[in-house]
């Protein structure tokens, strides 16, 4: 049971929400169904990245694992030591594959995006094969977003009455700006009420 003199607030993801709160949020549940998750892979990378451009690279063939692919590094040199560059791969979902098995094929895929070879592909003369690029990490991330399958509330009130108060993407659209602007709201919310 949450209690307080003034208002609390409940700022987590919609499941640990749902933990906390139990029987208050059922006044205004949070979005329903399976949520959507992401796989990050983090690749260190000897030289320039494949290439120069700070842009997000998207998979616009539709087949294969990865959604996306940035160098971070390119808009920030400081995101990797001095000559080299930073790779992050994003993936929807959490594939049912060892860390091995995911890397090799990610692996696969990005040479088919930048090259296998310093001087193939559509990499830039002189970066590092794909091949050669070193495994950082991998997280696997099962609770991205929560599930926003139509019909959808994406506006759901962030009071449930007695100075309670929840707000983040599962309460609004789940975009950072969703999340950002229900927080408002139940600060907003917060402060109209005391």
């Amino acid at each position: 049971v949450v209690k307080a003199k003034r208002a609390v607030v409940v700022a987590v993801e919609g499941p640990a929400a749902k933990t906390l709160l139990g029987e208050p949020l059922n006044v205004s549940p949070s979005a329903r169904g399976a949520a959507v998750g992401t796989t990050c892979l983090y690749f260190a990378i000897d030289g320039p990245a494949p290439l120069p451009c700070p842009i997000l690279y998207l998979n616009g063939d539709g087949p294969g694992l990865v959604n996306n692919c940035c160098f971070p590094s390119t808009v920030s040199p400081s995101y990797a030591p001095a000559g080299m560059s930073l790779a992050s791969v994003s993936i929807v979902g959490v594939p049912d594959m060892t860390d091995e098995e995911l890397e090799v094929a990610v692996r696969d895929e990005l040479e088919t995006w930048f090259g296998g070879s310093a001087t193939g592909g559509a990499g830039a003369s002189g970066a590092q094969p794909v091949s050669e690029w070193r495994h950082l990490r991998t997280y696997r991330i099962p609770f991205a977003q929560p599930n926003q399958i139509t019909p959808t509330d994406l506006y759901r009130p962030v009071s449930l009455g007695k100075g309670l108060y929840v707000c983040g993407d599962h309460r609004s659209p789940a975009t950072y700006d969703g999340a950002m602007l229900s927080g408002r709201l139940a600060a907003e919310a917060v402060i109209a009420a005391l």
